[in-house]
Formats: C-alpha cells, sequence, structure tokens
C-alpha cells in the first residue's frame, strides 16, 4: 500500500472527532515514552542514572518509559529533558501536522543531540564548519512564517561557520512575510 493512499484512508478516519482525539493520544503515550527509552540508551545512561539525573527514582524511569503508563506529565518531561540535556517542545497543531508526523516516523525521528552536540547551535569556536540553508515550515499558523537553520556538516575547515545570532533568519522571516 502506497503513502498516499495510508494517508487518504487516515484522512477519511479523522472525519470521526472520537478518532482524531484518540490517534493524538496515541501518538503522544506511545511515541514518548519510546523516545525516552531511545535517548537514555543513545547518550548510554541506565534507568537509575537517567533517574537520579532527574531527581526520580528508577522505578518512575521505568514508569515513563513504558507507553501503557500514560500519565506524563509536563513537569516530569520538562525534568527529564534537563536531565538528558535536551530541548522539550509541547504545542497545539493542525491535524495535518500530527498525521504527517505520524506518517514520516522513523528511527531518526527519535535522534535528539544533546546541548553539547546540537551542531544547530555551534558557534565560530570551530565546533562545526558548515554550509547554511534556511528551512521555511509551511505549517505555520496564523500568518506566522517560521524559518530555522540548518547545516551542512563540512570537512572544509575554511566552510562558512553558522552565524552567532539569529539576524540573518529573522531578516529572512521578514523578507517571507512581505
Amino acid at each position: 500500500m502506497n503513502m498516499n493512499l495510508i494517508r487518504e484512508n487516515l484522512a477519511a478516519k479523522f472525519e470521526d472527532k472520537a478518532y482524531r482525539d484518540a490517534f493524538v493520544a496515541e501518538q503522544i503515550f506511545s511515541r514518548l515514552p519510546l523516545k525516552i527509552r531511545c535517548l537514555r540508551e543513545d547518550q548510554e545512561l541506565t534507568q537509575k542514572q537517567l533517574g537520579e539525573l532527574a531527581g526520580m527514582a528508577q522505578t518512575w524511569v521505568s514508569k515513563l518509559e513504558d507507553p501503557n503508563y500514560g500519565k506524563l506529565t509536563i513537569s516530569t518531561l520538562l525534568k527529564l529533558a534537563s536531565a538528558l540535556d535536551v530541548g522539550l517542545q509541547i504545542d497545539f497543531v493542525p491535524f495535518s501536522r500530527v498525521l504527517n508526523y505520524a506518517l514520516r516516523l522513523s528511527p531518526e525521528s527519535f535522534a535528539v543531540p544533546k546541548f553539547e552536540e546540537d551542531i544547530g547551535l555551534a558557534d565560530n569556536q570551530g565546533l562545526v564548519a558548515g554550509t547554511r540553508n534556511v528551512t521555511i515550515l509551511p505549517e505555520a499558523a496564523m500568518g506566522t512564517v517560521i524559518a530555522f537553520p540548518s547545516y551542512a556538516v563540512s570537512e572544509n575547515v575554511d566552510a562558512p561557520t553558522p552565524p552567532k545570532s539569529a539576524s540573518s533568519v529573522e531578516q529572512q522571516q521578514v523578507q517571507a512575510i512581505a
């Protein structure tokens, strides 16, 4: 079955509000526990070590990694994000974005670099040389254009490095809005 047909079938099921609500809940309560576990394992932490970093018992980490637990709180997620040194973004989005994200789910979507490994924030200290691209997300709502810089890693030391400020991104946002 091709991806367009799957998307069409799911989009038709989204006409039912109960189905939409259940789909969103399932995406959150399945994806987040798996992502917590993946991040912990990528950082080579045990549940006990992550619990110590987050100020919670190992048994809580075990529960939070269980997709059947279903009692994730924003406060707890913020503690885990801090312990794992990653960002946390919680937002209200159109159903189309939830659907598209679910259809593009891959092992790569579970990989999140820690702050010190985040090449999108590299400075001019030679951490990462790269070339700059700006991605403008079409999902932006309420007339806002959101642009995020992305960088291609390069072996060439003379390659341009990412800017220290977002002023050029802000300029691109203004130009895109105009």
